[in-house]
């Protein structure tokens, strides 16, 4: 179940993000065991959740009901609602730290109205997490709700063809996103391409 792997691999890349901005103090974030215990964790979950899959392997066993559900909410919704809870913690660090910037360079007279609005920067992130998390649960789960619902009825392959083009595409764009957002990742790329080591 590659999909699995695919949406938890998004999941992990998440929860990374989360450690690196609100643990950034944290050395251990940033070794290489942690990339080793980042990847095997996302593997480990992967494949676990792919065993009830596996034990009912029967040659009809696609065509179950239960089997498309639990497809969809292993792919679509415990993984969306994981990034959901990162993001939000991400948001939560964010603006705990634009109030205490505010705290530090205004007056306390000024501060109960300054905390009661977004900064510019707040709202930047808060909309930024929301289309991501848009572009996700919309991009997936038209092929996975067609699944369960193909068995009542009877679609176009087109339509099917436009389902999977719009998966791909949803993770061309989170993928694409966690790349240019992450701006250590970019850093690093660059003297590793342009210095050659």
């Amino acid at each position: 179940m590659l999909e699995v792997q695919l949406s938890f691999t998004i999941v992990e890349a998440s929860f990374n993000r989360l450690c690196s901005i609100v643990y950034h103090t944290k050395l251990y974030l940033n070794t290489k065991r942690w990339a080793i215990i980042s990847i095997a964790t996302q593997w480990a979950f992967g494949i676990v959740l792919t065993i009830p899959i596996i034990l009912f392997n029967q040659s009809n066993c696609d065509q179950q009901l239960w089997k498309r559900i639990y497809k969809y909410v292993m792919v679509v919704i415990i993984p969306s609602i994981i990034c959901l809870m990162n993001n939000m913690m991400i948001f939560k660090y964010a603006r705990s730290s634009t109030n205490r910037i505010q705290t530090s360079l205004e007056g306390a007279k000024n501060n109960a109205q300054q905390r009661q609005h977004l900064s510019r920067r707040d709202l930047h992130l808060l909309r930024h997490m929301i289309v991501m998390f848009c572009i996700f649960v919309v991009g997936w789960s038209p092929i996975y709700l067609y699944a369960i619902i193909a068995v009542q009825f009877s679609f176009s392959s087109i339509i099917l063809s436009m389902f999977i083009i719009s998966a791909l595409l949803s993770v061309l764009v989170v993928i694409s996103n966690l790349f240019l957002y992450n701006h250590e990742l970019r850093r690093y790329y660059r003297e590793k391409i342009y210095h050659g080591h």
